[in-house]
């Protein structure tokens, strides 16, 4: 085993030694003047910088960023991130909003030189060399520029009022490195990737202005300035916590001096400058000692005084930051590090070199979470120069994880997570600023709907990008800190950091410096939990307890989908006794000291992010040793790893046949959700003096091919089926129902398939004199396979549905074969403050089978324009309120499963083929529920083909409720006014049962 080691450690040094021999990175120095014109918002400055070719390549050309150019128009990549998002601030900004930099004429050695904007993006321009740039050689390229800036409320970039956050604003040479050039638009949602040098920056503004920026500041007299005010507003702080606080309140912005100044700042080995200014700051200043040199370094904090009861604390945030981020990754190495309070449109914070602005905050917990996190990023982003854009996590996940660790180990007993959900309601109780990741990373897992980590910024749902990219990094992490232990992780740590600060690393550089600082291969990590979407599942096999020995024998089996390592805990009455890893493997057996623990857990603290934590314990006595004790709770809440939690909830339903209900639900569907899940209703019903109600269990696969979910599960329903109190259906009902598709995409496009078999059992009791219409007792089953395909853009919705249908009915030689096909397309027609769609359907069936005994299979199997009545629902996938009624109000409900006909016209049922066109749109006035609608429509009858129109007006109350009224339609349907009423059609959409659960039935 030494050898092996020892072999294993001098391949990853020589690996080390010859990647950093042949390791190289350009240098970009500047030198910018700026001026702040604060009445027309403009910036007006010069810039030159210097360009190093340190690459083995001669390079004939250089592509530059011109980012204030992303703020110019909507067609902008920019400006279509953030209408995909949903964020309309840029695609209908007013011109006064927007920004944009020009006036640039950039020459060398006094000489223009040739260049032009991208072809496909507005904010990236490429500059030619007059010859090529040799290696080791330099050129320092000149221009003028200016940049009109944009609303604040777009993005980063920007003013509100004579507020101003200055970022991303000058002329930028992209990376070039061993990949090639890192020419990139500018995002929102994905950061960025810059070359290290000195920045040499004076600014001129108005005399007033309170600044915060990147670097050290070079001017005597503004330090002064910065001094009183610091001083001004330690004294003073009592008085200005007596001012009015809040997201309303609002300092009011004082005239600007008529008398200018200039400052002046400088910094070597960053990657970025921004810098910040606003009249109104109060002003903290401080200092930390930083734990391995034991220097010093300025702290300050700048904030409008209406937040005061917020930032009265922030010196002790930002020094406490920098002294544990020190601590476990290395020391700070510049000389100060600012946090200012400010208007930013993109996230909660943002970072720069030395300087992070930090957006309201609604308390002080957090601000310190913020603060932290932005001024973490000085080490994550600043010291450690990773590509944003390509990989974030080595950004934002590492920079989670070590924000994790400052609250783990300021706070210890901390319940951020359950202030933030509900106050702690509901259950949501004693959930840490940890949970919160591990809560937030299983949810979206649970449903399928992860991303791997290593997935391109820009290619993130917006709900992945926080949840996988910053929260499921952290975790993983986190594990790998358990697995180690603190010291040996925190000396990875370091390494990492000494041997890639300044510099560039990519992924591989990153599992190059932590397997050659641990010893240990760690492909599960970088390869597994990063590079893929498999999960973590292990569970106790067995439990074997030696006495003569006293030792106790601990099996565990990989379940999940990745081979990583596991760690067991052995407790006695809930205290910690001893704990042991299992390496890496499918089957690991541990060998613990004692035999007298009551209980055997896999991470018993929750520190690995196992995707399933039912399967984690075993206890020494009861029945269901590996069955955690059953927790009954009201409502919901969080699934806890150490209870069995059944939720339960009061229930009143009703129909037209049970009439009034009354029962309760109980479910294990707490936060996240489990794979298996069920939800169970039983309900008296007054109506029949009998029990009703339904039920669903199911069980999700989460596999790593073809289907991003797939689930397996059977519905259970019971319900009144006439008004007579022993007439009543019941109904099984399994089904597969399945996603398929690539996680990693991000795709628009899904692709559906619902498998679905029923067996019913419908039971009719008559009263003497009743016409009876069905046999008294009948059993009836079928299958369907349906197919979707779905798109969703910010403007366009299409989705397409086939499906075929086999059904045996009530009587011997009952049988239907059916096929049938749905297109919708919706297009919203208004985007801004009023959004209002137009939506187009088409819909085509053909009984391809239909033998029938009477009027009975006619009545149940027939076609209908006017889409499926009750008994037309052969599946039961509707809530219908009098499933078998054929006059009467009940009988004006439809289901949109079979025509788009919005009318309750009989005309159009047919036993042979049906086809028919909507158009339903939304008014462009207020309230935003009223449409208008128009319907078309032809069938075959058997003898001939006939055809229709319908029209008039409709609400709809979101995707659960529509009512339709019909104004006009062809005279072959029949008389509109002679009974109006009963022409009123409504459609209810109200049943989450016999429909698989995930989160697009949640959300849709």
């Amino acid at each position: 085993m030494m050898k092996q080691i020892l072999t294993f450690l001098s391949i990853a040094f020589f690996s080390a030694t010859v990647h950093s021999q042949s390791y190289w990175q350009q240098e970009v120095n500047y030198k910018i003047n700026v001026s702040l014109d604060d009445k027309n918002h403009i910036l007006r400055a010069n810039e030159e910088f210097e360009y190093i070719n340190n690459s083995p390549n001669s390079l004939d050309k250089i592509y530059v960023h011109l980012w204030p150019n992303a703020y110019r128009s909507g067609k902008s990549a920019l400006g279509k991130q953030l209408y995909k998002n949903g964020e309309l601030e840029l695609q209908f900004a007013k011109d006064e909003d927007k920004g944009y930099i020009d006036s640039l004429d950039f020459t060398s050695n006094g000489s223009k030189l040739k260049w032009e904007y991208d072809p496909t993006n507005m904010d990236i321009a490429v500059i030619y060399f007059p010859s090529p740039l040799a290696s080791g050689q330099r050129i320092t390229i000149k221009t003028p520029f200016k940049v009109k800036l944009p609303s604040g409320e777009i993005s980063r970039l920007g003013h509100i009022d004579q507020s101003y956050q200055i970022t991303q604003w000058y002329p930028k040479p992209a990376v070039y490195d061993r990949k090639g050039w890192h020419a990139i638009p500018y995002l929102n949602q994905g950061e960025f990737y810059s070359e290290y040098g000195s920045f040499d920056v004076t600014i001129t503004l108005p005399k007033n202005y309170v600044v915060g920026a990147t670097g050290d500041l070079q001017t005597a007299s503004e330090m002064e300035f910065l001094d009183q005010l610091a001083k001004k507003t330690d004294k003073n702080l009592t008085d200005l916590m007596t001012k009015k606080q809040g997201r309303g309140a609002k300092t009011e912005f004082p005239a600007s001096d008529s008398e200018l100044k200039t400052i002046r700042y400088t910094q070597n080995k960053v990657h970025d400058f921004a810098w910040f200014a606003d009249k109104r700051y109060a002003v903290l200043k401080g200092e930390v000692e930083l734990p391995h040199s034991k220097r010093k370094v300025t702290s300050w904090a700048m904030f409008v005084p209406h937040n005061t009861v917020y930032w009265q604390h922030a010196i002790e945030y930002i020094n406490d930051g920098t002294y544990y981020y020190s601590l476990w990754n290395g020391d700070y190495p510049y000389n100060q590090v600012t946090a200012v309070d400010g208007t930013i449109s993109a996230g909660g914070g943002m970072e720069y070199p030395n300087v992070t602005v930090i957006g309201n905050s609604s308390s002080k917990e957090e601000l310190e979470v913020v603060i932290v996190h932005e001024v973490g990023h000085n080490w994550f982003y600043g010291i450690l120069g990773s590509n944003e854009r390509q990989h974030g996590w080595m950004d934002e996940g590492m920079n989670t994880l070590n924000e994790m660790r400052y609250m783990q180990t300021k706070y210890p007993n901390n319940t951020r997570f359950s202030d933030m959900v509900l106050q702690g309601k509901f259950h949501f109780d004693g959930l840490s600023h940890h949970d919160m990741g591990d809560i937030s990373y299983r949810a979206l897992a649970g449903f399928g709907m992860d991303q791997p980590i290593e997935t391109h910024s820009a290619d993130f749902t917006p709900a992945n990008y926080g949840a996988i990219m910053y929260q499921k990094t952290g975790l993983v992490f986190f594990y790998l800190m358990d697995y180690l232990g603190e010291e040996k992780f925190n000396q990875a740590c370091r390494d990492y950091f000494e041997t890639w600060k300044f510099k560039h690393p990519y992924p591989e550089d990153m599992q190059r410096s932590y397997e050659t600082s641990t010893g240990k291969k760690l492909d599960w990590l970088f390869n597994d939990l990063i590079q893929t979407t498999n999960h973590v599942d292990y569970k106790i096999a067995k439990v074997k307890r030696d006495k003569g020995a006293n030792k106790t024998f601990v099996t565990v089996k990989n379940v999940g989908q990745v081979n990583g390592p596991i760690g067991i805990n052995a407790l006695k009455d809930n205290k910690l006794i001893t704990s042991a890893w299992a390496e890496p493997g499918k089957k690991s057996t541990i060998e613990l000291q004692g035999t007298d623990f009551t209980q055997i857990s896999i991470d018993v603290n929750k520190n690995i992010p196992e995707i399933n934590r039912t399967n984690n314990s075993w206890k020494s006595k009861g029945l269901f040793k590996k069955m955690e004790p059953i927790k009954f709770e009201f409502l919901i809440g969080d699934n806890e790893s150490s209870k069995t939690n059944v939720f339960w909830t009061p229930v009143l339903a009703g129909n037209a046949y049970d009439k009034l209900m009354i029962g309760a639900t109980f479910h294990n569907m707490g936060i996240p959700f489990k794979p298996f899940q069920y939800v169970v209703t039983p309900l008296f019903s007054f109506g029949r003096k009998n029990v009703s109600g339904m039920a669903e269990l199911s069980y999700t696969f989460l596999p790593t091919k073809v289907f991003e979910r797939s689930r397996f599960g059977v519905s259970i329903k019971s319900f009144g089926q006439k008004e007579n109190s022993n007439s009543y259906l019941a109904a099984v009902a399994p089904y597969w129902n399945a996603e398929l598709g690539n996680r990693r995409s991000g795709s628009p496009t899904s692709h559906n398939i619902l498998v679905q078999a029923i067996v019913r059992r419908d039971v009719f009791r008559y009263t003497p004199g009743e016409d009876p219409i069905y046999p008294e007792e009948n059993t009836q089953g079928g299958i369907f396979a349906r197919y979707r395909y779905a798109v969703s853009l910010p403007d366009h919705n299409f989705s397409w549905n086939v499906r075929g249908d086999y059904f045996t009915g009530r009587q011997k030689f009952d049988q239907l074969g059916r096929i049938s096909t749905q297109v919708t397309y919706r297009y919203r027609y208004m985007k801004q403050k009023m959004k209002r769609s137009i939506e187009v359907t088409a819909f085509a069936a053909a009984n391809l089978r239909y033998e029938t005994q009477g009027n009975l299979g006619n009545r149940n199997f027939l076609l209908s324009m006017s889409g499926a009545r009750g008994y037309q629902d052969l599946f039961l996938e509707e809530y219908d309120f009098a499933r078998n009624a054929t006059s009467g109000f009940w009988s004006q409900q439809r289901s949109d499963a079979m025509g788009t006909f919005h009318s309750t016209s009989a005309f159009g049922t047919t036993s042979h083929w049906m086809t028919t066109a909507s158009v339903y749109a939304q008014l462009p006035i207020k309230p935003g529920f009223l449409g208008y609608f128009t319907d078309f429509g032809a069938f075959y009858d058997g003898n001939s083909v006939q055809s229709a129109v319908n029209g008039g007006l409709g609400i709809r109350l979101g995707n659960i409720l529509g009512v339709y009224f019909p104004l006009f339609r062809s005279a072959n349907m029949g008389s509109l006014y002679n009974n109006y009423g009963k022409e009123i059609r409504f459609t209810l959409k109200y049943n989450f049962i016999n429909k698989p659960l995930n989160l697009s039935n949640i959300l849709n």
